[in-house]
């Protein structure tokens, strides 16, 4: 996943790391223009030749600005392009995801488009800082061996101190990541349900649970918080002690070298500066290497829900189903429970309403899902216009077999957006359908989140509505009367006869209303055999 990020945008990072690399030289070359203003000017009295390097420090500086602005305007359009890439791979990869396809909660997945997105999106913008940290370590260590081959040997002592501290840390860091990780995807999960069901369960005692147990997944989150911390505090304290004794080293002998007229005071002065710099390179090579840890773990969670497949993949060579046929199923549901119900057999024809009824757990759900190719039945097989739904691609299953689950999921904002949903829709034709699916709300009216502004009725003929406007060839509902007065339930199915009479209509309900006005019914008790109306 990470090496993917770096393929595709290599020419952003390649253009920060160039930048980058011009402003560290720019950078590393001041303290030598202070060397040489401090020996050739100051310490001699010559004052051009002093003002000279000062104008030259004025015009690296400049040249260190650009560089600088270079090197953040690519990191972060590299990271802004990896962002996006992560975001839409991840939206498509869902959309084509079934229900309990997509492991953790809803929570969780937030967690993996946000949090975890952006802890690669940070690796990915601090990756032209290793090019900076190369060339102070390029930079340096020759420029000290001309200045003085004792500061030399002061320097290469902290170096493999500071390999050890690199290699030693990471290897507790990672761990310590990944159960923060799981920390905080069972807090998002806790917070979704607690916003989610809160307010229904709280006359039953269950708000002060969803609240304890967000509480308790809180408390983990802080525990693991803590332990990462420690590790990265430490990490972060140990990396640059090291130069910075080796500052202190450094100014003792080269001290000793400046009183003994081995090295210059602008020697010296550049050798602090240069080690500063180093110091500051390590810092943030630590950085560098947490925030890598950091995204190795967000990225083999998003690249978990990547990898994620349908439990009804689509064929090699997808079969493309006629707008009208006859919708069959002949074979053994699975009941929601997982074990094998009797056998069911269905044939509707083009135009056709079949009601199915059958107490709760008798598989009405479960046999819509099959007829609308979202899971799998315990033997048999589903055919539309004679192609067994198997053999079609679940895009095209979807177009043309639509199901309005009995709890529906609206999006944020107006009556109309949820109709549309993207759509090129007259306000005419959702009116239209509006009046098919009983709804009487204005366009403009706000749904509010996930359809918290309705009621439960308002939010399934809503849900009919949209489902009418995409001009399915099979409607699938799911008891979407089941909060509904019975004249509302009346208009409703004379709205739906009235709509298009050549669509097929399979009906999962207990009312008696919508069995009366079916044509037939399949009663899924007993011998689940079909009753026909005469």
């Amino acid at each position: 996943m990470l090496r993917r990020c770096l393929r595709l945008r290599w020419r952003p990072l390649a253009a920060g790391s160039a930048t980058a690399l011009v402003r560290q030289v720019a950078l590393l070359s001041l303290p030598l223009c202070a060397q040489r203003a401090i020996d050739d000017g100051i310490t001699r009295g010559d004052l051009g030749v002093t003002a000279w390097w000062a104008v030259a420090v004025v015009a690296v500086s400049a040249v260190q600005w650009a560089g600088l602005a270079g090197w953040q305007w690519w990191a972060n359009t590299a990271d802004a392009q990896a962002g996006a890439y992560l975001r839409t791979r991840l939206a498509e990869r869902l959309a084509g995801l079934g229900d309990g396809d997509v492991p953790g909660g809803r929570g969780d997945l937030a967690l993996r488009a946000t949090r975890d997105v952006d802890l690669v999106r940070i690796w990915v913008h601090g990756l032209p800082t290793w090019v900076v940290i190369a060339t102070t370590f390029a930079f340096v260590l020759p420029a000290l061996a001309a200045l003085a081959p004792l500061l030399l040997w002061v320097t290469l002592a902290c170096l493999p101190p500071l390999v050890l501290v690199n290699v030693w840390f990471p290897r507790r860091f990672e761990p310590a990541l990944d159960a923060l990780s799981v920390a905080h995807a069972a807090r998002a999960d806790a917070v979704a349900d607690l916003l989610a069901a809160a307010s229904s369960v709280r006359g039953l005692g269950g708000g002060q649970v969803l609240v304890r147990r967000h509480h308790a997944a809180s408390a983990a989150v802080a525990a693991a918080t803590m332990r990462a911390a420690r590790v990265s505090a430490a990490w972060s304290a140990a990396g640059p002690l090291i130069p910075r004794l080796a500052i202190v080293a450094g100014v003792g002998f080269g001290g000793t070298a400046v009183l003994n007229g081995d090295l210059t005071v602008g020697g010296l002065v550049a050798f602090t500066s240069w080690m500063v710099t180093v110091t500051i390179a390590v810092r943030v090579a630590v950085d560098r290497f947490a925030d890598r840890g950091q995204a190795r773990v967000a990225a083999r969670r998003i690249a978990e829900i990547l990898a994620a497949r349908p439990a009804l993949p689509d064929p090699p060579d997808p079969v493309p189903l006629p707008e009208r046929g006859t919708l069959e199923f002949d074979g053994v549901l699975a009941l929601p429970d997982g074990r094998p119900g009797g056998r069911v057999s269905v044939e509707v024809r083009p135009g056709e309403i079949v009601a199915v009824t059958g107490p709760t757990g008798s598989g009405k759900s479960v046999l819509l899902r099959l007829l609308a190719r979202r899971t799998t039945a315990c033997s048999g097989a589903v055919r539309y216009g004679g192609v067994e739904l198997t053999a079609a691609g679940a895009e095209e299953c979807a177009r043309r077999l639509v199901l309005v689950p009995q709890r529906p999921v609206l999006v944020s904002g107006t009556i109309g957006d949820n109709l549309r949903l993207g759509r090129d829709l007259a306000d005419a034709e959702l009116t239209r359908a509006c009046h098919a699916a009983a709804v009487d709300l204005p366009l403009d009216a706000e749904a509010g989140e996930r359809g918290g502004a309705l009621s439960g009725g308002q939010v399934q003929r809503l849900a009919l509505a949209r489902a009418l406007l995409a001009r399915p060839s099979v409607l699938l509902l799911d008891d979407v009367t089941s909060a509904l007065d019975p004249l509302i339930e009346r208009r409703l199915l004379a709205g739906l006869r009235a709509w298009s009479p050549g669509m097929t209509i399979v009906f999962a309900t207990h009312r008696e209303a919508v069995a009366a006005a079916a044509d037939r019914v399949l009663d899924l008790t007993g011998s689940r055999e079909e009753v026909r109306h005469g």
